[in-house]
Order: structure tokens, then sequence, then C-alpha cells
């Protein structure tokens, strides 16, 4: 099969099949309608696109063919059998995604850990480059705040979360992670109003 373009680090357009994503692995967003762009995520794409070259590329697929937005879900493999998604992870150029299960993530949680010991592509530097990186930025995605009496407050654009205590700080960090991905715009500030969040117009 012909890849006709690869979107970011964990999609292509494969000829015949359309969008393509990558199965248990997340790349930085190179385009996100709620995210601004992420560290590394130019590079990751770019290491896609000159790994593939000319080549073409055979799929294969796990109990679960498409997802929620109609993409086909597969594991990439180049003409000389190296697989897609292993690269990208070994390298440092992605993510691991766990979230839900497939055949190899025991491997994929592997090549991670390897990447982050080695110091590659996103575990450079411990983490430093991508934090001067975000800063350089200035363009913060999340905001905490210490509030009164050891109380903490969260802010995601023009939404604000109040009085939070240290436990309910961290579950909101991870439901707004979430949300962020799988919500439209409208649906996420129906969620976040419901979730107790504020709209702050100022």
């Amino acid at each position: 099969m012909r890849v006709l373009r690869v979107i970011d680090g964990d999609s292509l357009e494969v000829e015949g099949v359309g969008e393509v994503r990558l199965i248990g692995v997340d790349t930085p967003e190179l385009y996100h309608p709620l995210k601004p762009l992420q560290y590394y995520a130019r590079e990751a794409s770019e290491f896609v696109k000159n790994l593939l070259g000319q080549s073409r590329v055979r799929l294969e697929y796990d109990r679960e063919r498409i997802d929620k937005y109609g993409r086909t879900l597969a594991y990439v493999y180049l003409e000389d059998g190296r697989s897609l998604n292993e690269e990208v992870i070994k390298n440092g150029y992605g993510f691991a995604l766990l979230r839900f299960p497939f055949k190899h993530l025991v491997r994929y949680r592997q090549l991670e850990a390897q990447a982050r010991e080695q110091g590659l592509g996103l575990w450079r530097n411990q983490g430093l480059d991508e934090f001067h990186w975000i800063l350089d930025q200035k363009n913060i995605p999340y905001e905490i705040f210490e509030m009164a009496n050891n109380w903490w407050g969260l802010r995601y654009r023009e939404y604000v979360r109040l009085r939070l205590n240290s436990d309910e700080l961290q579950r909101e960090l991870v439901n707004l992670r979430q949300w962020t991905s799988e919500f439209s715009p409208s649906d996420l500030e129906k969620v976040l109003l419901a979730s107790g969040w504020i709209k702050d117009n100022r």
C-alpha cells in the first residue's frame, strides 16, 4: 500500500484505506482544535516522513479496527519489515499509548522506558528542553494557583475551577487532559460547566 501523506507523527493517509492511526502510539499534537502546537510535534512528523520515504507499507490490525473518529487503527510495517509504530516510540518521537489494550502493549511500554533511559528525543535533558520550549511559546495550556488555606485554583483558557484540595486538583488535571483530547469545543464547554468549572469573561 502506498502512503499518500503523513498527517502527523501518529497518523497517515494510505491509498485505498484513508486515514490510519498508529496503534499504541501517541505523538505530540501538530494540529488540534483545542491544544497549541506541542513540543517535538514537527520533529515527530518529519521523522515519520523521512522513515517512510517513497516506500510502500503493510498494515496489520488488532481487535479494534476503527476508532471513534472513523480512522483505521493499524500496525504499520515498512518494506524492510520494521514496525513504524515501534520506531516512533523507541527513537523518542512519541509515547506508548497505554489507555486502551492492544497486543504489543508490554513491548511498547518497554521501548518507551528504554528511550527515556537513553534520553532520546522527547526525553532529552530530563524534560528541561520541553519545559523551556513551552515557556518560550508564551502559551501555557493550564495554570495552577495557590489559594488561601491550602486550596488550589486551576485555569484553562477562560475557564477556572476554584478551591480544590490536592487530590481534586490532580483529578481535574487528569480529566482536563482527557477532555481536551476527546471533545469538540462546544462539547468541552458543556462538560466543563457541568463539572463545576466557571467561565471567567473578564
